[in-house]
């Protein structure tokens, strides 16, 4: 197998590219803007740490808790038939 006689499929972005773009990326940040005004964006974690947990590692479970949070907005909206989204 030689690398100039491969054959790769270019990609080519489409002509509704900028449009179908700026509609995702607004309609991203409403549903999140939606989630946030309607208080569905607090997340209560409760421990029985006397101290907490230490903030120089929070990062390390906010991470996959803020992306479970994010996908449990979204699988709602698109269970719900009446969505406007």
């Amino acid at each position: 197998m030689v690398y100039e006689e491969m054959l790769f499929k270019i990609p080519r972005e489409s002509d509704a590219y900028e449009a179908d773009s700026a509609f995702v990326v607004s309609s991203i940040e409403s549903i999140i803007q939606t989630a946030i005004e309607q208080g569905g964006n607090k997340i209560v974690l409760n421990t029985n740490l006397k101290l907490g947990l230490p903030m120089e590692n929070i990062n390390k479970i906010a991470g996959p808790i803020i992306e479970a949070w994010a996908y449990e907005i979204f699988h709602d909206i698109a269970n719900n038939i009446n969505n406007e989204c």
